[in-house]
């Protein structure tokens, strides 16, 4: 964990070259440019069918508070691995920490989505997309090195 010093030029290097990193992947995120198709596939990860001659972006309202929540995403993502090394320094069980931050994140997750998706049809593993990355990630779980 470095200590932020604004009075030397490592300091300030290092707080510029994050700006611009965070700067420059939230204008890939937002910019809405030209779609290059290289190959046709037949898969659809998206629910709606795109149009690339009508426009699909939403009101610049919108465009603002998705950015704000964004900003804040990212800000609250940086308290988060500050604190988690904190954590670390006086409980030095790295992997169980985890696990129960995983463990926590996932309880989270299964509460939101039991809120906002009701129709059980949603759940259901019909395409094989959907079965490919749950298949994925239980191997990646189950696959997770212990000392």
């Amino acid at each position: 964990m470095e200590t932020l010093s604004l009075n030397n030029a490592r300091g300030i290097a290092n707080v510029a070259g994050t700006a611009i990193c965070i700067g420059g992947a939230m204008l890939l995120t937002f910019y809405k440019g030209i779609e290059i198709n290289i190959w046709h596939t037949n898969i659809n990860l998206l629910k709606y069918h795109h149009n690339p001659h009508q426009n699909n972006v939403g009101s610049t309202k919108q465009q603002m508070f998705g950015l704000a929540i964004a900003l804040i995403a990212c800000v609250f993502y940086a308290f988060w691995v500050i604190l988690q090394a904190k954590i670390n320094e006086r409980y030095p069980c790295f992997y169980s920490s985890t696990a129960l931050m995983s463990l926590m994140g996932s309880i989270q997750a299964i509460i939101y989505a039991l809120c906002f998706e009701r129709k059980w049809s949603d759940w259901k593993l019909v395409s094989n997309i959907r079965l490919i990355s749950v298949i994925y990630l239980v191997s990646t779980i189950i696959n997770i090195k212990m000392p």
